[in-house]
């Protein structure tokens, strides 16, 4: 079977994916932006740069969840 073959439970299978994907994202946005809010709060530097620090990994999760559902969302409209 060929990429443009696929068949519908498998495009309804990839666009359930690039929600649960697209959800994942706007979460972790939603933390790192807690997190940046922790840290310009903070009143010790360790606790601003470590909350500065999980707000930076929420961010690349986000942009990793954000990939991924993109290319689901691709694949179901193939």
């Amino acid at each position: 079977m060929s990429e443009d073959d696929k068949s519908i439970g498998e495009r309804l299978g990839n666009a359930a994916d690039a929600a649960k994907h697209k959800v994942n994202e706007m979460a972790d946005r939603g933390r790192a932006e807690a997190h940046d809010a922790k840290a310009e709060t903070a009143d010790n530097p360790v606790d601003r740069t470590m909350e500065k620090g999980k707000g930076m990994v929420d961010r690349g999760k986000a942009e990793l969840h954000e990939n991924v559902s993109e290319r689901d969302a691709k694949d179901a409209g193939r």
